[in-house]
């Protein structure tokens, strides 16, 4: 009778040993389970970071391969327009109506790195060049930050700070115009000269007669004509141009009805003012001989819509 005691102790002490076991057990799977989860969640993040930079790597080589600078490249990479900037040289390229040229993609290069903040791109620059890799969670640290500490919270912090982007500083949006890496042909030249005509034909006094327009002061008008197109064209090429081309063409006949309603003459206004200027901004010398020019105006062969687009 002794002995159940001891008996009921040692299957107590042995149904206690396995319950502890079990649990153990099932901790460790548990435990292999969330380790499993850790390494499978930063390793995908880790490869999606990769594949995001090889991504960019490609996009600032084909930029590159279409004549844009390196560093401009990598600025609108930074600034997140360089896939939608690709798909529109590309589509230019493509047009046989249209002439894009290597010279006007260099301009335009540097005209964004002449208008994006220069510490910024210095850190676009390095991570491009992946010289901040060094810095960056890789599958052997994940690995090893894991498996060394049994502090959770490092190991889950460690997955969570992965970053699946490329990490490079953002630029603001350039807001790049692209119409300026054309040239107008000939024939588009001479409809926005016919347009800048028909906007401007009341404000310099031109006359429908039986052989054709003519000019009141043809020598006047012909300067301010010929001077209002050469700023169409400069804006036009302007690669930050935050206007419609109809805008152009306003902003020129904005300008000449002003500086007539100031009473400056004509002459004066063709000799002296040039349009990037803002017309109350104009300090001129009153002219005093006329601007010469003896041909009239042969009509144009059609009537151009004032709301011409390209």
């Amino acid at each position: 009778m002794a002995l159940m005691p001891l008996v009921i102790a040692g299957g107590m002490a042995k149904g206690y040993l396995e319950d502890v076991a079990e649990k153990k057990a099932k901790l460790a799977q548990i435990e292999a389970i969330k380790t499993e989860w850790l390494l499978n969640t930063g390793l995908a993040k880790i490869e999606k970071r990769r594949e995001q930079r090889k991504a960019a790597q490609a996009r600032i080589s084909t930029a590159t391969r279409l004549g844009f600078d390196e560093k401009a490249a990598i600025a609108l990479e930074a600034s997140g327009e360089l896939s939608s900037v690709i798909t529109r040289v590309e589509k230019l390229i493509e047009d046989p109506e249209k002439d894009v040229s290597t010279s006007s993609i260099k301009k335009m290069s540097q005209a964004i790195l002449d208008n994006v903040p220069q510490d910024r791109l210095a850190k676009a620059v390095e991570y491009a060049l992946d010289l901040g890799a060094a810095e960056e969670m890789t599958a052997e640290k994940l690995i090893n930050t894991i498996f060394s500490t049994s502090d959770e919270s490092e190991k889950f912090a460690a997955v969570a700070d992965i970053s699946t982007g490329t990490d490079m500083p953002s630029i603001k949006p350039t807001g790049i115009n692209l119409i300026g890496l054309t040239d107008l042909s000939p024939e588009k030249t001479q409809k926005v000269r016919n347009l800048i005509e028909d906007r401007l034909k009341d404000s310099l006094g031109r006359t429908l007669t039986k052989d054709g327009y003519v000019w009141d002061n043809p020598g006047a008008a012909n300067t301010i004509i010929e001077k209002a197109l050469t700023y169409y064209i400069e804006q036009r090429a302007d690669p930050f141009l935050d206007k419609d081309l109809a805008d152009i063409t306003t902003d020129i006949s904005d300008k000449v009805q002003y500086l007539i309603g100031e009473g400056i003459p004509l002459n004066t206004i063709a000799d002296q003012y040039e349009f990037s200027l803002k017309p109350t901004e104009f300090d001129y010398t009153p002219t005093t001989s006329p601007t010469q020019q003896t041909t009239p105006i042969a009509p144009p062969s059609s009537i151009i819509d004032e709301n011409y687009q390209e």
